[in-house]
C-alpha cells in the first residue's frame, strides 16, 4: 500500500508523462500487485525518489552494487531519512559519473557538519543539499500554536506545562 507521499509522487510523474515505477521491498521474496522488484527498478528507473523510513531492513539500502546497476544519467532523490543511502557510495558515484546526480535534505548524521557528513563538501558534482523542512506543515504549525497556547495559559493559571529543568 502507498503512502499518501508515495500516491502524491506517482499522481505528479504520471502527469508529466512518466513512466513511475513502484519499486518491492529490497530483499523481498515476492512481488505485490503493481510494484516492480527492487533490482529490476534500479536497472529501469532513471529517477528515484526515495521515501521510506529507515529501520534495519532500508539501511544503506542503495549503496555501490545499486549505483552501478543503475543508468549513468539517474538521479535519486532522497526524501525519506538518511542513512537509507549510502552516502560515501553516493559521493564516489558522483565523482566518477556512475549516477547523474543526487538531491537529499536528510543526512545520516544529524545533525549533518563538515566533520560527520561526507556531503557536505563542495568539489561534489551534481549534488542538491536542502534543509529537511517537514516540519513545516499546516498540522504541525497548528500543533505547535496549540502546545505554546497551552503553556503560556498554564504558567499564567500557576500550573506550568512543559518544564525544562
Amino acid at each position: 500500500m502507498l503512502t499518501s507521499l508515495g500516491r502524491n509522487i506517482e499522481r505528479i510523474g504520471n502527469a508529466l508523462g512518466m513512466k513511475v515505477i513502484i519499486a518491492e521491498r529490497k530483499n523481498s521474496t515476492s512481488i505485490r500487485e503493481g510494484r516492480t522488484s527492487f533490482a529490476d527498478a534500479i536497472r529501469q528507473a532513471t529517477l528515484f525518489i526515495v521515501v521510506v523510513p529507515r529501520d534495519n531492513e532500508t539501511h544503506n539500502m542503495i549503496s555501490t552494487a545499486e549505483l552501478e546497476a543503475m543508468d549513468d544519467s539517474a538521479i535519486i532523490v532522497n526524501v525519506g531519512r538518511g542513512g537509507v543511502i549510502d552516502e560515501a557510495a553516493v559521493v564516489q558515484a558522483l565523482r566518477n559519473g556512475t549516477i547523474g546526480g543526487f538531491a537529499t535534505d536528510v543526512f545520516a548524521p544529524e545533525p549533518a557538519t563538515k566533520d560527520s557528513s561526507v556531503l557536505l563538501d563542495s568539489t561534489i558534482p551534481n549534488l542538491i543539499l536542502s534543509p529537511h523542512i517537514a516540519w513545516y506543515s499546516s498540522k504541525t504549525i497548528t500543533g505547535t500554536i496549540e502546545t505554546v497556547k497551552k503553556t503560556i495559559e498554564g504558567f499564567v493559571a500557576g500550573t506550568p506545562q512543559n518544564v525544562v529543568s
